[in-house]
């Protein structure tokens, strides 16, 4: 049996979203879900997520692009990657921002996250990786922390799995090592988005997966108001994750879908 994990990102970006993830995990079709702490959403829907704590690890999606109602600090991608690497960002700043984050998922939840993640895989550009993994040390964080260093590669989407990765998981993977911090192994998950056979791109993962293979995944129930370029990519994935034909492929493939943290 070959041992994996998959872990939707967004909980409380919305709430067809997190309810979606909720129900998955009731069905036992997620391991992981990381949370972004600074929706107005979060403290009821993180109530909804807490009782699962013992099934999934929870983990906190770090955010510096997303805007919120609560005018949190926010930047477009691109600026942020030429200021990351500029290394012109304000540390004080950044600092704040994570620290903030990190609090508002204790608070509410009670321990530690299981893991670390970032939205748009923020968590690995240089100057934010840097920070990021001194306050952990601070914080002497005991979980695991996401790579992508070594993508699993559907043929048709190998440039953006590679430019995603040439973001900063070698440096990351480096770093890590150095402050003693687990990682998950192989990781899969990226597509366009566009309307594709979503079951049959999972099945590519699943034949090609190893021990502490990290999917990442997107699912909603429904389109939201919200202006989401992803929603119907979204839906399309809870009606897989959701269905028979995803048992069936785990069965198939030799799957046995466990929590990351436990794998450790």
């Amino acid at each position: 049996m070959t041992n994996l994990c998959y872990s939707p990102y967004h909980f409380t970006m919305n709430a067809k979203i997190s309810d979606a993830i909720i129900q998955l995990i009731e069905q036992g079709a997620l391991q992981a879900t990381s949370c972004m702490t600074q929706s107005d959403l979060w403290e009821t829907a993180a109530a909804k997520l807490k009782p699962f704590s013992d099934r999934v690890d929870i983990g906190l999606h770090l955010n510096l692009t997303h805007t919120f109602a609560s005018g949190n600090l926010v930047f477009p991608l691109p600026m942020l990657i030429v200021r990351a690497w500029s290394a012109s960002l304000n540390r004080e700043l950044i600092t704040q921002c994570i620290e903030e984050q990190w609090d508002l998922f204790v608070s509410v939840l009670g321990k530690q996250p299981d893991f670390i993640d970032g939205h748009q895989h923020i968590h690995q550009f240089p100057f934010i990786r840097d920070i990021l993994l001194q306050l952990l040390k601070e914080k002497k964080f005991t979980g695991w922390i996401r790579n992508l260093q070594q993508p699993i590669n559907p043929p048709h989407y190998r440039f953006k799995t590679r430019m995603l990765s040439a973001l900063g998981s070698n440096s990351l993977a480096k770093a890590c090592q150095t402050y003693h911090f687990n990682q998950n192994g192989q990781f899969a998950g990226i597509y366009d988005f566009k309307l594709t056979n979503y079951g049959q791109l999972n099945q590519y993962w699943l034949a090609n997966a190893k021990d502490h293979l990290l999917i990442m995944c997107h699912p909603a129930l429904a389109q939201s108001k919200d202006q989401d370029p992803i929603q119907h990519a979204r839906i399309q994935e809870y009606q897989y994750f959701s269905s028979d034909q995803f048992q069936l492929d785990c069965q198939q493939y030799g799957i046995q879908l466990t929590r990351l943290g436990a794998m450790q």
